[in-house]
């Protein structure tokens, strides 16, 4: 069978009434709903976006030199181990439960989360050990959360409106959160103080929250069977599509190769490396979100046609640009060279979601959802103890080079043996 021939049956996706009208058209903006869901993804993201730079200067702060990258690596890895044990669970949840009954428990919980992150900087506590135990809940949280927002995608838009919506989602998304919210974050932390930049980031979770109840989706109908028995038959389901499954297969590469290393260095980088300050911190993952943003507007207006091969080689340009930031010692290549990485990951980001979210039955959409952000979110702790121990053991630049060489090898295989990825258009 050749490449063109390879399809994988579509997705239908739901209207309610007052958008039929609209169906027809690729603008998501016509969907109220849509509307809604965005807002409350960006107003969410901006609020991770902070706790991404505070966090990790909250713990810089209170331990020594020498146990900085191992702490930090800690802290990220409670953050994603609880999500990546309860991810499976979450998505099944998010096929039989309201989508914004979950959204709006699960972010609730992470702003009151932030409110204990305020009392600790509040009162300067030298300790860290309760960083771990809050960065925990936050992580079970989105194990139901985030399956549950990217499955309400295709309940609220057209199946023509689609992509687009995955597009301008994941723009607001992830400008949110790599660029504006970290900005802010480290601006707060470097003028105002680490209480100030926590208390906003309580005051955007409990806004995002109240957003996504507002946000009105069929109940998902019952199945008949248990918990355990639809998430075995959500595997099945994936197995049988071996295209999604390569697909979810490669959402574990960013987060050992790329964001395992980037977030465990960028506070290292900055004073040891750039000799900055704290607010380039934020900026710097900035310049990586507006890259990611640009390629989204220009993917929402010139789509690529392969988008399948597209993804592939994004692997292996990140590998490339990854190993060239880490032989930077400027700040202006630095940035630079962040600001194509952002680029290059728009292909990777939109297009994943959009080829699973286009290709999977909605009546399993949660369950899939969960698989790829499992995935995901499984290579993060791998990604960040790796990188905590080869920065401890060889340096912040052996590092950053060794990932993005060894990214690149992986992305080549990928290009030889993912036939069935290579193949969707």
């Amino acid at each position: 069978m050749s490449e063109a021939e390879v399809t994988i049956p579509a997705a239908a996706t739901a209207a309610m009434p007052g958008e039929e009208a609209a169906a027809g058209t690729r603008n998501p903006f016509t969907s109220p709903r849509y509307r809604q869901w965005l807002t409350a993804s960006i107003i969410s993201a901006g609020g991770v976006g902070i706790t991404n730079v505070t966090v990790p200067l909250f713990i810089r702060d209170r331990v020594s030199e020498d146990l900085r990258a191992i702490a930090i690596a800690a802290a990220l890895i409670s953050l994603t181990l609880p999500g990546a044990l309860l991810t499976l669970v979450g998505g099944t949840f998010a096929d039989r439960i309201e989508r914004r009954r979950i959204l709006v428990r699960t972010y609730s919980v992470a702003a009151m989360v932030s409110v204990a992150y305020v009392l600790l900087s509040a009162f300067d506590a030298g300790f860290i050990w309760p960083v771990f135990f809050l960065s925990a809940i936050v992580g079970a949280c989105n194990a139901f959360g985030q399956p549950a927002r990217q499955s309400m995608l295709p309940h609220i838009v057209s199946r023509t409106q689609l992509q687009n919506g995955v597009i301008f989602g994941m723009m607001g998304f992830m400008a949110m959160l790599q660029f504006l919210g970290p900005t802010i974050g480290g601006l707060l932390a470097d003028l105002a103080g680490l209480t100030t930049a926590f208390s906003v980031e309580v005051v955007l979770l409990f806004i995002a929250a109240f957003v996504f109840s507002r946000i009105v989706t069929e109940q998902p109908p019952p199945t008949g069977r248990s918990v355990l028995n639809d998430l075995v038959g959500g595997l099945r389901y994936v197995r049988s599509h071996t295209a999604i499954l390569g697909l979810l297969c490669l959402g574990a590469i960013p987060g050992i190769f790329f964001i395992g290393p980037f977030a465990v260095t960028i506070p290292l980088v900055v004073p040891d490396i750039l000799e900055r300050s704290d607010k380039w911190v934020g900026i710097l993952a900035g310049c990586f979100g507006a890259g990611v943003v640009i390629g989204s507007i220009i993917l929402a207006i010139r789509p690529i046609p392969r988008r399948g091969l597209a993804i592939l080689y994004s692997c292996v340009a990140g590998g490339a640009v990854l190993v060239v930031y880490g032989l930077s010692d400027a700040l202006l290549l630095s940035m630079a060279t962040l600001f194509v990485w952002g680029l290059g990951a728009s292909v990777f980001i939109n297009y994943a979601a959009t080829l699973i979210q286009e290709n999977t039955d909605p009546a399993v959409m949660g369950r899939v959802m969960s698989m790829y952000f499992l995935s995901f979110q499984l290579s993060l702790p791998i990604g960040y103890a790796l990188s905590g121990v080869l920065v401890s053991v060889f340096g912040i630049r052996e590092a950053l080079i060794g990932n993005g060489v060894v990214a690149i090898v992986i992305g080549a295989l990928c290009l030889i043996f993912l036939r069935e990825v290579r193949a969707i258009r």
